[in-house]
């Protein structure tokens, strides 16, 4: 009794999670392990050789993975003997912490001396389950109200609900954005088959805005979940030059929660695009659009499932923003209509070969060294490009009208099926 009061004396003050495990091991005098649902230690307390095995907890351990899969299974207590050389080197007892039919953790109370729990170390550690779970729930709670009021800051500052520039400042003190500090926005959205999933699913919510709820919930930067997409502003390096403390994404280094639940995402492939980097938060509206472009280009030119910077796709801003497709089309023809025609009869590359030999400076040996071939086939290539086009490679203009073209025949070639149509196969008669 004398544990389950100050257990609950101290929920009652409104004690946190890792606070509550100090004070249930002090009072019972044993290792308190706290688990997510997920069996990541959220806290854990004690003394003795118990707590110093603890620091090998490893879910993924084969020796206690059993005993997981048996306590998240049949949802009840059990009586854990103990696992010699596992981090539950000693017996303890594991309990969930459940409210309604949600488990929220797992609550473990190990005890060095003991080779079994009791009677009376059950009934403490119910008891003491109660008083986690709404604590865990409390603080679950606090959480989502947080995240929400939190996604609507990040929703008016990229939608421009502001006064003025003094205001968005202030929307971006916030989020954690300091005066001066460089952000990001970056915009995630799922694509494939299932992203378009019932709205009536899964409790109103389509298989999309689920995924994307889910990794809102995993990151550490401020984002909202606005329809098919999620909105996430990002902090890059304090004016001092110090990191962050929110989580950088970068298009080198996405972040891990992108790409865990792009694994999880299954054949929907989830795209993220990042605005050009900047410091005024009134420009967040700007910086959304550059990462919705940055999607919307990445994706026609085949960079579904990445991160696609916008200030690196060069070219392609320009070109695939012109509304009509047809329209390049048609310069690309008119450039280098006879490769079109050439390539798709013979079953070769003067395309692909002019282009390396364009993004190469015209280096005969770069370009041979790329496409892996004797610098006489890329001579010999390059020769029966000029002839069927009647292009002059020397000449600057010439490269850059070859150089545009081929960019657009890329871009063409790697978009997605909704574009099949305007890409033929050859040249069609009357282009």
């Amino acid at each position: 009794m004398a544990v389950c009061d100050k257990v609950a004396s101290a929920a009652v003050r409104g004690a946190d999670a890792s606070e509550l495990t100090t004070i249930f091991a002090r009072a019972a005098r044993k290792t308190v392990v706290l688990l997510d649902p997920e069996f990541r230690a959220l806290a854990q307390a004690g003394s003795g050789e118990a707590l110093d095995t603890m620091q090998r907890w490893n879910p993924g351990d084969a020796s206690i993975a059993r005993l997981l899969h048996m306590l998240a299974t049949e949802r009840r207590p059990l009586r854990v003997p103990p696992v010699p050389g596992s981090a539950l080197a000693y017996g303890c007892l594991a309990m969930p912490v459940i409210v309604g039919n949600a488990v929220l953790g797992y609550l473990l109370v190990l005890d060095e001396t003991v080779t079994e729990a009791d009677d009376v170390d059950l009934i403490v550690t119910s008891y003491a389950a109660t008083l986690f779970a709404l604590t865990l729930a409390r603080e679950q709670t606090s959480m989502e109200l947080g995240l929400r009021y939190q996604g609507a800051i990040v929703d008016s500052l990229v939608s421009g609900h502001f006064l003025d520039g003094q205001d968005a400042y202030r929307k971006a003190r916030i989020l954690g954005i300091a005066d001066a500090q460089q952000y990001r926005v970056a915009v995630a959205r799922v694509s494939g088959d299932q992203a378009l999933a019932s709205p009536g699913q899964a409790g109103g919510h389509g298989l999309a805005e689920g995924l994307l709820t889910r990794l809102a919930g995993s990151l550490r930067c401020a984002a909202v979940v606005r329809g098919p997409e999620l909105v996430m502003i990002i902090p890059e390096d304090q004016p001092d030059g110090t990191q962050s403390h929110k989580v950088s994404v970068t298009p080198a280094s996405p972040a891990p929660a992108i790409q865990q639940l792009a694994q999880q995402a299954g054949s929907a492939k989830l795209t993220c695009g990042l605005s050009e980097p900047t410091r005024r938060p009134e420009l967040a509206p700007q910086a959304l659009l550059q990462a919705e472009h940055a999607i919307d280009l990445g994706l026609r030119i085949g960079r579904a499932g990445q991160v696609i910077c916008y200030e690196e796709l060069g070219i392609y801003r320009l070109l695939l923003r012109i509304g009509e497709m047809h329209q390049l089309w048609q310069f690309a023809e008119d450039v280098l209509g006879p490769l079109i025609d050439y390539d798709a009869r013979h079953k070769l590359d003067l395309i692909g070969t002019l282009s390396v030999y364009l993004s190469q400076h015209e280096s005969l040996k770069q370009t041979a060294r790329v496409l892996r071939v004797h610098v006489n086939t890329v001579s010999y290539r390059i020769q029966r490009i000029e002839k069927l086009t009647s292009l002059n490679l020397g000449d600057p203009d010439d490269r850059l009208s070859a150089h545009v073209a081929t960019k657009i025949i890329e871009s063409q070639q790697a978009g997605d099926s909704q574009f099949a149509g305007t890409l033929p196969a050859a040249r069609k008669p009357g282009h």
